[in-house]
């Protein structure tokens, strides 16, 4: 087996795409941690209009127009204290630190299934296949070998995207003379669940390149449904909840859609669901997508042990 993986690395390194696709999610790693930042920033300061900032009120009130002017400011003004207080607390700081902590997750889980779709499909398309299960008859070890080697490569994304997310975020919560939220389980259990989520999507890759052997076939099917088919879903689900089933597990059902999944992971779908829904706890969806690993992998593994691959 460790000669197999051994193997599987050097076809992957001895390819162009691996750099290119580790740039790419860099890339959107640095625009999504500037995003979550500035989101960020407006949840923990306080963002008062011009009028709260002067002495000044809008000309031509009468006293009595002023003093109701000058009440909703005050109103305004305790409202905005109230929700910077909460922000600011250690729980909203804790989940602040998480979303930036976990910056680029969606396009980095992109990129990761591709490139381990490119582990199964390189085989096919450059006709090694048969070279590769003469060599090793045992087609359950190659494929084992490939979802490892597949694994590997979502921790390396992991480790290199983590690191710039927890790098700058933690600068900018030191600029703003707040905690890190390190200690707090909000964050960590954040940091260590996208972990799982990159491991996941790497073997949803070789599963969905084991289903579908073209590659350019694959690479665009699989990215089409990842990020079209999403936001459809998303939409489809708002407009049965809006328009036919007011029930709050329409929303909640979107937890068993696998990017959605994901996002919930890291408590990112909360605010694309918005509303009043309570959904379930972050580990649901880890199981969901666990659940879809196993799937995936299992009947990809014995596609793979049953067809005829010369």
């Amino acid at each position: 087996m460790t000669r197999l993986i051994r193997s599987e690395l050097l076809k992957l390194r001895t390819t162009n795409m691996w750099w290119i696709f580790l740039l790419a999610s860099l890339v959107f790693t640095g625009l999504a941690v500037w995003i979550n930042i500035e989101q960020a920033d407006q949840d923990l300061t306080n963002h008062y209009d011009q009028y709260n900032q002067t002495d000044g009120t809008p000309p031509g009130m009468t006293e009595e127009q002023r003093a109701e002017f000058e009440a909703s400011q005050q109103q305004f003004r305790q409202e905005e204290a109230a929700r910077v207080a909460k922000a600011q607390s250690a729980l909203g700081l804790a989940k602040a630190a998480a979303n930036i902590y976990t910056s680029g997750q969606f396009f980095g889980l992109l990129l990761v299934m591709l490139l381990a779709i490119l582990v199964i499909t390189n085989e096919f398309y450059h006709q090694t296949a048969t070279a590769t299960f003469l060599a090793t008859p045992k087609r359950t070890k190659v494929i084992t070998a490939k979802l490892i080697t597949a694994s590997l490569v979502g921790v390396l994304f992991w480790v290199i995207t983590t690191a710039i997310s927890v790098t700058v975020g933690a600068l900018y919560f030191g600029a703003k003379g707040l905690g890190n939220s390190f200690g707090h389980w909000t964050a960590q259990q954040a940091l260590l669940l996208n972990l799982l989520v990159y491991v996941l999507w790497a073997i949803f890759g070789i599963g969905i390149g084991v289903l579908l052997r073209s590659q350019i076939g694959a690479t665009i099917t699989a990215a089409v449904l990842y990020t079209a088919g999403t936001w459809a879903a998303l939409i489809v689900l708002q407009l049965i909840y809006s328009l036919v089933i007011k029930e709050d597990w329409v929303m909640e059902s979107a937890v068993y859609i696998p990017p959605l999944a994901s996002m919930h992971v890291v408590g990112g779908l909360d605010a694309m669901i918005g509303g009043d829904v309570d959904l379930p706890p972050r580990w649901a969806g880890a199981v969901v997508l666990i659940a879809w690993a196993v799937v995936l992998g299992t009947v990809g593994t014995l596609i793979t042990r049953k067809r005829d691959i010369a």
